[in-house]
């Protein structure tokens, strides 16, 4: 877990650790094994209920459990896999007058934070602190701009999922700047798309497939496959053309 900190952490993985046993116990374990993450002690998390120990969960972008296991089977082209929609905000670091500011950029509300910030700037006194403002207004505007490149990047890559993440969260995070409204405007236009929607569709329907591979449910497996590959409203889609190999793939175990 130490070289997945290490390696993640600046692309949005957050590792935590968590333990039943108090600070008291645990804690000369976790300074021997050098763990660089934080512990939670004396406690587990309602939800990530386990019957064996160590278990891992890894937990994507959109908030839902994307992989369960012992942390032996996690390795990190399945964290790549998850974290691409991920994102990491801007480092700004604010003076003791710019609180309020501060408390937004914490909650991920860097609209709000903008325009606290705008506020903050034109009314300062201090030099220092109105360059403080407008130096955080520049990286918040960046970062947004950089969000909504990213979204274009992922329409590219045919890479809809992350990229729905990302302009759901850019119309809201952003709201009160003149960027959020693009953000809402392309989000209305993927959601118009049909062949937006319909690789997305595919694309859950692929997961559903392979999950009841994975589980030894050909025949169900085989039954999602042929669908996407005979329904008109896949036609012409990657997911389509994946179905296609998979479902070759399959017919020998049927």
């Amino acid at each position: 877990m130490n070289q997945f900190h290490k390696e993640f952490k600046d692309r949005g993985l957050v590792v935590i650790g968590v333990t039943d046993e108090p600070e008291s116990k645990a804690k000369p374990y976790i300074d021997r094994n050098k763990m660089l993450y934080p512990i939670a002690y004396g406690g587990g998390a309602s939800g990530y209920k386990t019957r064996g120990i160590p278990h891992s969960w890894l937990v994507g972008p959109g908030g839902k459990i994307v992989w369960k296991g012992h942390p032996g089977g996690l390795n990190a082209s399945i964290i790549e896999k998850h974290i691409e929609g991920a994102r990491v905000g801007p480092k700004i670091s604010l003076p003791p007058q710019l609180v309020k500011s501060e408390k937004y950029l914490k909650a991920g509300q860097f609209g709000r934070a903008y325009t606290d910030l705008e506020k903050q700037a034109g009314r300062a006194k201090d030099p220092e602190i109105e360059k403080a403002a407008r130096d955080a207004m520049k990286k918040i505007a960046e970062f947004a701009s950089v969000e909504l490149a990213r979204v274009a990047q992922f329409k590219k890559e045919q890479k809809y999922s992350a990229g729905l993440q990302a302009l759901q969260r850019g119309s809201v995070s952003f709201k009160g700047m003149a960027i959020a409204k693009e953000f809402t405007k392309e989000l209305k236009a993927w959601k118009k798309d049909k062949s937006i929607q319909a690789e997305m569709a595919g694309g859950q329907l692929l997961v559903d497939a392979q999950d009841l591979v994975k589980r030894g449910k050909y025949e169900k497996a085989a039954k999602i496959y042929a669908t996407l590959v005979k329904s008109k409203k896949y036609a012409g889609s990657s997911a389509q053309k994946e179905a296609e190999i998979r479902l070759q793939e399959i017919k020998k175990y049927l």
